[in-house]
């Protein structure tokens, strides 16, 4: 998946699992091995389970951060192979990513002995995926499906095969026993989009992402557009935002660091070529933010800007804000707006999003005092952390699997 936050959170180590010797068994599997985004979100989800007494077989290409390959009690690990992210031909690329399907595949056979419950976040590219779910289904098992996206940010086929990928999308949620998302919106946004699933849909938050010790904002009025950089995450409208918001008199810079989302070329060079013209106000840090930058990252800016739209999961990047006791400027979207609504310190953006609203946005945060902000932020951080703990999270996820097991 896209990068959208990568840090160190809930270590398997920090409390002992459970010694019952009748632990149900319960199967994770995602394509991703990043500690960032949906990567991040597996791995501390099987943290979770393996602290709430579950034993679990998680398959997933070996970690970048080593600590989550650390062996526990109660952990089996399955790796199939990795993909490459660096500059090889793009046959070799294609070559071991076909090699990361292929072991998934394996993996999921082996863990079909010993597992009935699978929990699927982010599969295989679907023309390999919904395959792999259809045999698990034709085997008796019962997939809890995890629909981070309810529907693509951007579509991958050619128009002429948009049927086809939209049947595919439709048949993950039409094979799993239950399908899981993170927002109210994103439930919603399936049955409009996919009219004719019938699976359960249940709401799931999101878990904490915590990234070290918090650091006080530090008031030197920098905003931080952070994760993966595409069109529904108003890249474009939150520059042109800041630098209205500047010319307007307002002391703000902005740092935007992240990938940009392949699918969307055109429109990142559009914002790079923007950014680029205004470097006294924008600071482009592109590329992987690897664990020990992030926290650096978020310990140099007062607030997220988040002016999103077209978005009906929740964000990890707001959870990630919250989780480090930052406030949002942000539009009140999907599970951002949850969370506004729950009391996340926030500016809010005005819908639709246009560069006006993220402008006025900036100059209501810039309204309110620093000493504010860091009061409120602080104590929604704690709130979060009592209450999205991935041992909580997972707990929610281990009462699903026993009633569909049942």
């Amino acid at each position: 998946m896209h990068r959208e936050v990568g840090l160190l959170q809930t270590p398997f180590a920090s409390s002992s699992p459970s010694t019952d010797t009748a632990a149900m068994q319960i199967c994770v599997t995602t394509r991703t091995w990043l500690s960032s985004g949906c990567g991040l979100f597996a791995q501390e989800l099987v943290a979770g389970l393996v602290q709430s007494g579950m034993a679990v077989t998680f398959i997933a290409p070996r970690a970048e951060n080593p600590h989550y390959e650390k062996p526990q009690p109660g952990l089996k690990r399955l790796r199939p192979p990795r993909e490459r992210r660096d500059g090889s031909h793009k046959a070799i690329r294609a070559l071991y990513s076909l090699a990361r399907v292929f072991g998934s595949a394996v993996s999921m056979l082996r863990a079909r002995f010993s597992n009935r419950v699978f929990v699927v976040s982010i599969p295989e590219p679907l023309v390999f995926g919904v395959p792999m779910l259809a045999l698990l289904r034709l085997t008796g098992a019962r997939i809890i499906f995890v629909a981070h996206d309810p529907v693509p940010h951007a579509w991958r086929l050619p128009e002429r095969w948009r049927a086809l990928e939209v049947w595919m999308h439709e048949a993950c949620y039409r094979l799993a026993a239950e399908v899981v998302v993170l927002s109210e919106p994103g439930r919603a946004k399936i049955r409009e989009s996919f009219p004719k699933v019938s699976t359960p849909i249940s709401v799931i938050e999101h878990g904490i992402f915590v990234s070290g010790a918090p650091t006080a904002l530090p008031g030197d009025g920098i905003l931080l557009v952070f994760g993966a950089l595409r069109r529904n995450k108003g890249v474009r409208e939150s520059i042109e935002g800041a630098v209205a918001a500047h010319t307007a008199g307002v002391p703000v810079r902005l740092i935007i660091a992240g990938e940009a989302h392949n699918e969307d070329p055109d429109y990142w060079r559009a914002c790079q070529a923007l950014a680029q013209a205004h470097p006294d106000v924008v600071d482009l840090r592109i590329g992987y933010v690897p664990d020990d930058a992030l926290a650096h990252l978020i310990a140099e800016c007062d607030a997220f800007l988040l002016p999103y739209s077209e978005f009906f999961s929740q964000s990890g990047v707001a959870l990630l804000a919250a989780s480090n006791a930052r406030p949002v400027v942000a539009s009140s979207v999907g599970g951002i707006g949850a969370l506004i609504a729950d009391g996340m310190p926030a500016a809010t953006v005005s819908l639709p999003v246009t560069a006006q609203g993220v402008q006025a946005g900036i100059e209501d945060f810039f309204r309110t005092p620093a000493d504010t902000w860091r009061t409120r932020a602080g104590a929604y951080r704690d709130e979060t952390l009592q209450r999205r703990s991935w041992v909580s999270i997972a707990q929610t996820y281990r009462a699903l699997a026993e009633r569909i097991a049942a």
